[in-house]
């Protein structure tokens, strides 16, 4: 089981590194060499946190964080290519906002393997109106 400890630091790992790379890669001037510097160094940033993952989460949360950073990491070779096509920004901009508050909604959302005691606070499937003892 996860910690709220532990779904906090992940959650600030990822917020950092995303804060830490728009920073770092903010005076890049917009041509194709330079995008794929920062396609490229933004799919790197995902890997790490990809084999950080395993560090500070475990289980079904594991699992699932690390399929948001690989679909980021491929988002962002999409995000070079539709660059080098000339489609607008927009389309990769949502894409990557959408995947990054997934993310953390998936970070801070419990689901039912996150309840200790098995009180109603999480609805279990197998149960009507969420009560177990009906």
């Amino acid at each position: 089981m996860n910690s709220w400890r532990a779904r906090g630091i992940a959650a600030s790992l990822m917020l950092l590194a995303t804060y830490g790379h728009g920073w770092a890669t903010r005076l890049l001037p917009n041509d194709p060499v330079d995008m794929l510097l920062f396609h490229g160094s933004a799919a790197l940033v995902d890997l790490l946190l990809l084999y950080l993952a395993p560090a500070v989460l475990s289980g079904r949360l594991c699992v699932d964080s690390q399929r948001l950073l690989l679909a980021s990491i491929v988002g962002n070779a999409a995000g070079w290519l539709l660059y080098m096509a000339y489609a607008p920004p927009v389309i990769y901009n949502v894409y990557m906002v959408a995947l990054t508050y997934a993310q953390l909604m998936r970070l801070i959302y419990p689901d039912r393997h996150a309840d200790p005691v098995r009180s109603d606070l999480v609805r279990h499937p197998g149960c009507i109106g969420g009560s177990r003892n009906n």
